[in-house]
């Protein structure tokens, strides 16, 4: 595990055949979180950013005596911007029962990139039989929400900003609920963050287009 284990694939990140520890599944799943988490953190971060969270990372937790920025990053906290208050939930994060993490959904999509859930494609059980599912569409859906927690939820209007002088179309403003998404989270810190690679990625839709 790095970061999240196999307790975070959970409703509609259900990977079947991971009920046991000792399945096929099971040990396939933990080496794609071992290697997407990483590659989402440095494909975001940057080689110098994510070397330094690294360092804090022991047998695959955070260690609890990591500067403050770590923490932050990955349990989320509550900060203020231009007198605003925001919240950024974290990497990682619970509420009651539940546990959500976006490296969750970025790990899922990786891992049935190029392939399907059965052999008939995404099964859901019911009682009685199975119904089966277009893996591509529940693909796209995850991969759209993904997208929403590192980016924010798309809108039809567009603001041009200019960032770092260079022109940003921002289609993803959601900052007006007080809960921020990853870039934002990332833009609004970036004297903690400095060089950070993270850039906007595009929304795709039902067709996978």
């Amino acid at each position: 595990m790095y970061l999240i284990d196999v307790s975070y694939f959970i409703k509609n990140l259900h990977v079947p055949n991971t009920e046991e520890p000792t399945s096929d599944a099971y040990n396939e799943l933990e080496v794609s979180i071992d290697r997407y988490v990483r590659q989402f953190l440095q494909l975001t971060l940057g080689s110098e950013l994510f070397f330094e969270l690294n360092s804090y990372v022991i047998d695959g937790e955070l260690n609890s005596s990591a500067p403050q920025i770590w923490l932050n990053l990955v349990n989320g906290c509550n900060y203020t911007n231009n007198g605003i208050n925001y919240t950024w939930k974290g990497l990682i994060y619970e509420e009651g029962l539940f546990k959500g993490s976006i490296l969750a959904y970025f790990v899922y999509c990786n891992h049935f990139q190029n392939t399907v859930n059965s052999v008939l494609g995404q099964v859901a059980i019911d009682p009685k039989n199975g119904v089966v599912i277009n893996p591509t569409s529940h693909l796209v859906n995850i991969w759209n929400e993904f997208i929403e927690m590192y980016q924010g939820s798309c809108s039809s209007s567009t603001k041009t900003t200019f960032y770092d002088g260079v022109i940003f179309e921002d289609y993803f403003q959601n900052k007006t609920n007080g809960y921020v998404s990853y870039l934002q989270f990332l833009r609004d810190n970036k004297a903690d963050y400095p060089n950070f690679e993270a850039n906007v990625i595009n929304f795709v839709n039902s067709f996978g287009i």
